[in-house]
C-alpha cells in the first residue's frame, strides 16, 4: 500500500463536511491521484522514531512507527489487538491536505511563495507574504493545509522538514 487512507475512508471523512465538494466532485482518476500525492507528500517529513518494520516490501511508507521511551522503544499506536497502526492523526493529516490540495486555485500566488517572494505590487494592488508559509508550505515544510500540520506536529521531528 502506497496510501495511508483510502478512497472509502475519505468519502466518511469529509461526509459531514461543508467544504466536500472538491473531493466528492473529484473524478476516480483525480481521487487516486490526491490519496497517493498526499500520502506521498506526509511520508515526506521527518518524524520522530524509527519505522515499524525496515522492509520496504512490508512497510513502504514511514508509519506505523516506533518511538524513543525510557528503556527502549514503543509502538507509536496500536490497535486493540495490540498490532501497530498508523495513528489516527497521520491519517486526518492526509485527509486536510487533500483537501487543501483539492480546493487551493490560486497556484499564480503560491508559486510566488515557493519562489521567496515576500511581497509585490501590481497597480493599486499590493499583497505581502508572512513566514508561515516558508518555501511555499506550512513552516518550510511541503504542506498546505494547516489542520494537517496541527495533526502532525507531535510526530514531527525538529520542525518536520522534508527528508
Amino acid at each position: 500500500m502506497t496510501e495511508y487512507v483510502t478512497s472509502a475512508e475519505m468519502d466518511a471523512y469529509v461526509a459531514d463536511r461543508p467544504d466536500s465538494a472538491a473531493w466528492t466532485g473529484a473524478g476516480a482518476g483525480d481521487k487516486d491521484d490526491a490519496l497517493k500525492f498526499s500520502s506521498k507528500i506526509v511520508d515526506s517529513l521527518l518524524f520522530i522514531g524509527k519505522k515499524y518494520e525496515t522492509d520496504i516490501t512490508i512497510q513502504p511508507l514511514q508509519w506505523p512507527r516506533l518511538v524513543k521511551v525510557r528503556g527502549g522503544w514503543r509502538v507509536a499506536d496500536l490497535d486493540s489487538s495490540g498490532d501497530a497502526v498508523v495513528p489516527q492523526a497521520i491519517k486526518n493529516a492526509v485527509f486536510e491536505e487533500i483537501i487543501a490540495r483539492l480546493t487551493t486555485t490560486n497556484d499564480a500566488r503560491r508559486a510566488l511563495q515557493e519562489g521567496g517572494v515576500k511581497s509585490f505590487k501590481l497597480s493599486d494592488l499590493s499583497e505581502t507574504f508572512d513566514s508561515s508559509m516558508q518555501g511555499g508550505g506550512v513552516r518550510g515544510t511541503p504542506l498546505r493545509s494547516w489542520e494537517a500540520y496541527r495533526f502532525l506536529e507531535p510526530y514531527l521531528s525538529m520542525g518536520g522538514r522534508s527528508r
